[in-house]
């Protein structure tokens, strides 16, 4: 048991630590995220039905990008991703793009309350973009032929490395580290399938890899290894 004034202080104190942390954020939907998609859309040129609760076909459009146009493709969707990173001028980049926890409480939204799902395939998208179009881009405009074909003809096999992993770590949560390296190899081995070139198998495992480990932070650990594998 505490004195008054005492739990009043401890209680203060929660309050402000809570204010200061970003991963504790509400993303303003209506001023910050609705318009940065819209931006985003435009610039690309998509629909602008593609958001948060059409993630499925954000991803599919971005990916589309990446099959029918090679590294200019990917180069105009990084552009695009540059833009929409700066049109957050309020500092809610984080909040709506980054954190499923924004997502969740997000205001200004019309009434719409976005699900877990929604959250989680929203901001892993933006997450590999990162990777997409900093480390990765080389590698895949280097191999521009081979990586876009993987775009063009295994999207089924990705989606089911996808699937495979939000059921598994869905069903057991404990086990969420071993799922995100099975998902990670399931990407490197479809992209080692059809190019045989370790730096693009890389990129693959990369991929799937920064995605998921933003919604698992706790399975940093998880590295993609640049090596030949032959399976």
């Amino acid at each position: 048991m505490c004195s008054t004034n005492y739990c009043l202080a401890i209680f203060v104190l929660v309050g402000v630590v809570a204010a200061q942390d970003p991963r504790l954020t509400a993303c303003n939907a209506g001023n910050s995220l609705n318009t940065c998609q819209w931006q985003f859309n435009n610039k690309t040129g998509f629909d602008q039905s593609l958001g948060v609760t059409n993630y499925q076909g954000l991803r599919s459009a971005i990916e589309k990008s990446f099959a029918d146009y090679q590294a200019l493709g990917l180069l105009n969707i990084c552009e695009a991703y540059k833009e929409y990173q700066q049109c957050y001028t309020d500092g809610q980049f984080f909040a709506c793009a980054q954190n499923p926890f924004g997502l969740l409480t997000a205001t200004n939204n019309g009434g719409v309350q976005f699900t877990q799902d929604q959250a989680n395939g929203y901001v892993k998208i933006w997450n590999q973009l990162d990777f997409v179009c900093g480390a990765g881009f080389s590698i895949f405009a280097n191999a521009e032929d081979c990586g876009s074909a993987v775009f063009n003809n295994q999207t089924a096999a990705m989606r089911q490395c996808d699937n495979d992993f939000n059921v598994n770590a869905a069903a057991d949560p404990n086990e969420a580290c071993a799922y995100v390296e099975i998902a990670a190899n399931c990407y490197f081995q479809l992209f080692w399938n059809a190019c045989k070139k370790p730096e693009v198998a890389y990129w693959g495992c990369n991929y799937e890899r920064t995605g998921t480990n933003l919604l698992y932070p706790q399975c940093s650990q998880i590295f993609c290894t640049f090596h030949e594998r032959v399976i």
